[in-house]
């Protein structure tokens, strides 16, 4: 993970405090400096701080933190990278995790979700009412066999809910046809 660039430097003019332990860095001291927004991001921050009439500087943008060497860079990036990593987990997309099964449980549901895919791509190729009817008994005697029901898909998965609602338009225009 890249969290930006470290400087390590000696403190010139006046002190300034850590970021950790919130204690002086005095002027002739040696201390790191991580910058975590440069180059396009800084460019994006000082424009929008342009306009909005706050930009004063040329470094408006730029986002650092000046720390000590022994302690408190090690206690920075450790808090930083767990704090990220979390974030990552917490929006991270796709499908809610499954219960424990036993390996014979995982492989017939597995079975069963490919059974039901393969119908679902039938039924969105066929054209006969009948054989569209039939295969959508036959999904529906797949859906019971599922304990774990097949999760609904995701907002942002688009293709999948298209070609999901064509099948469900399909199944109900041909069994109103049949009756």
């Amino acid at each position: 993970m890249i969290i930006g660039i470290i400087h390590v430097n000696r403190k010139k003019g006046r002190p300034s405090r850590c970021r950790i332990c919130k204690e002086d860095i005095s002027a002739g001291e040696v201390h790191a400096v991580v910058i975590m927004r440069y180059g396009k991001g800084q460019e994006a921050v000082f424009k929008l701080r342009a306009t909005q009439g706050k930009a004063m500087t040329k470094k408006s943008g730029l986002k650092y933190r000046r720390l000590h060497l022994k302690d408190c860079l090690a206690m920075w990036l450790v808090t930083v990278y767990h704090y990220r990593s979390e974030a990552r987990r917490e929006r991270k997309g796709g499908r809610p995790p499954l219960p424990i099964m036993d390996l014979e449980e995982k492989s017939i549901r597995h079975k069963l979700v490919r059974r039901r895919a393969e119908v679902l791509r039938q039924i969105n190729a066929a054209d006969d009412n009948t054989r569209i009817v039939k295969l959508a008994h036959r999904l529906e005697e797949i859906q019971d066999k599922l304990e774990i029901p097949v999760t609904p898909p995701h907002e942002r998965n688009l293709h999948r809910r298209m070609i999901l609602g064509k099948v469900d338009r399909k199944i109900t225009a041909a069994k109103e046809e049949q009756s």
